[in-house]
């Protein structure tokens, strides 16, 4: 028995053809679509907002340890404003050691000034008088006054007891004087009667006896008048003398005391440059902002924490800073990756129902490649700012963008078709096993 097939009748028929249009049309469509149109490429990378082009970085000279922390990450800070404190081991005391030291001798240079200019009072130099009113420095002052005074007293003494040995002489030599001038008064009265004796004697009136006695008398008296005048001269000298060693006393004292005040300016120029710099380091026991912006970047969270010297501590974003999204490019990319090019940035840290895109532009690529720290894994780093547009959807989407923030990013580096992708993996397959050997 022959087995029938059944035929198809003409609306099957329709319909058989009808489906096969249809699949030729899905075909031809897609085919075409995966063959012309065109797909944007993107370098997909996780970046953060930054303001690093305006920031500053704080640091400290010396660092130490951490007495207070002030701030904390996302707190807006003015000007001047205390941020952390570093604990006060030695700064503190070396700094009220040199002030004393400052102090002390500043007032001895305005003491020996005194004493050089042979003022009657001990007088303070200008930069003495602007010192700030203390009990400590009261009482340097009155040490010195009372040293003043004592070195004054001194001296004075010492010309009081020379004018009195002086006077003294003086007095002894009016003496020896008057009984020098009624010697010669003496004398010439013996001349006198020698004279009258002589004529006598020649007239032979008179024998020579007592012309003889008179020439006698008249010897011993110009040798009285002569030990006299030798004793004026030795009074005048030893007056001369007192008064010689008088003013060589003086003079060394002046001498001293201007020997003593130049190795006393030249600690005083040491001390100011020690008492700076101990200023200097005791004010950076305070860390201060620089300028008034939000904290980022704070590296020490901790009390008894330990920064280094020189370390960064923490930045400061400027209140109306420019933001920018760092973002790490894979080096499999970096070949399609340069300023210029577009990007999509969404900000995860937005509770957000829908997907909020923000556009952007590459604007700067690392000219080579970075290392994380962490995983060792290299990359290029792209700075990207947000074009016009994407500064008016980050207004519309009611956006506070701040340093710190993620994001996650997409370089649109190229546009490929479907078909592309679906082909590029076995076409370079295909290259590579032709280049083996």
């Amino acid at each position: 028995m022959k087995k029938e097939f059944l035929k198809p009748d003409a609306n099957d028929r329709s319909i058989i053809r009808f489906g096969v249009a249809v699949i030729v049309a899905v075909f031809v469509i897609f085919g075409g679509w995966m063959a012309f149109a065109p797909l944007a490429s993107a370098a997909v990378s996780v970046g953060m907002v930054s303001a690093d082009l305006n920031k500053k970085t704080v640091q400290h000279l010396e660092g130490g340890i951490v007495e207070e922390i002030l701030v904390k990450n996302g707190d807006f800070v003015n000007e001047g404003q205390l941020l952390m404190k570093f604990q006060n081991s030695s700064a503190s005391a070396q700094l009220d050691i040199l002030k004393n030291q400052y102090m002390e001798t500043l007032i001895l240079e305005s003491r020996l000034e005194s004493q050089i200019s042979d003022k009657e009072q001990m007088t303070l130099l200008e930069e003495a008088k602007q010192l700030p009113k203390s009990v400590v420095l009261d009482e340097i002052i009155s040490t010195q006054k009372q040293i003043f005074e004592l070195k004054q007293k001194m001296v004075k003494n010492d010309e009081l007891i020379t004018e009195q040995r002086i006077a003294q002489l003086s007095k002894y030599k009016e003496g020896v004087q008057s009984l020098v001038n009624s010697k010669i008064t003496r004398l010439k009265s013996i001349e006198e009667e020698i004279g009258e004796w002589k004529k006598l004697f020649a007239e032979q009136l008179v024998d020579k006896l007592k012309l003889r006695e008179l020439t006698r008398d008249k010897a011993m008296v110009e040798g009285d008048i002569a030990n006299s005048k030798a004793d004026l001269a030795k009074v005048d000298e030893q007056i001369s003398e007192l008064k010689s060693q008088l003013l060589a006393r003086k003079k060394d004292v002046q001498d001293k005391t201007f020997s003593e005040l130049v190795n006393v300016k030249n600690d005083l120029s040491s001390i100011k440059s020690k008492l700076f710099a101990a200023e200097d380091t005791t004010k950076r026991l305070e860390v201060r902002a620089p300028i008034s912006g939000y904290v980022v970047g704070l590296e020490v969270h901790t009390k008894g924490g330990v920064i280094a010297a020189g370390k960064p501590i923490l930045d400061i974003v400027p209140e109306n800073s420019k933001l920018i999204v760092l973002t790490r490019v894979q080096t499999k990319d970096i070949d399609k990756v340069h300023p210029g090019l577009f990007a999509d940035i969404r900000f995860s840290a937005f509770d957000t129902r829908h997907t909020n895109v923000i556009e952007g532009k590459v604007f700067n690529v690392s000219a080579d490649a970075l290392m994380d720290q962490k995983s060792g894994t290299p990359y290029y780093e792209a700075k990207i700012e947000l074009t016009p547009k994407g500064y008016e959807q980050v207004k519309g989407y009611h956006f506070n963008l701040v340093a710190g923030m993620p994001a996650e990013v997409m370089i649109k580096i190229e546009d490929r078709t479907a078909l592309n992708y679906l082909v590029k993996p076995f076409l370079d397959m295909l290259s590579r096993s032709f280049n083996e050997e």
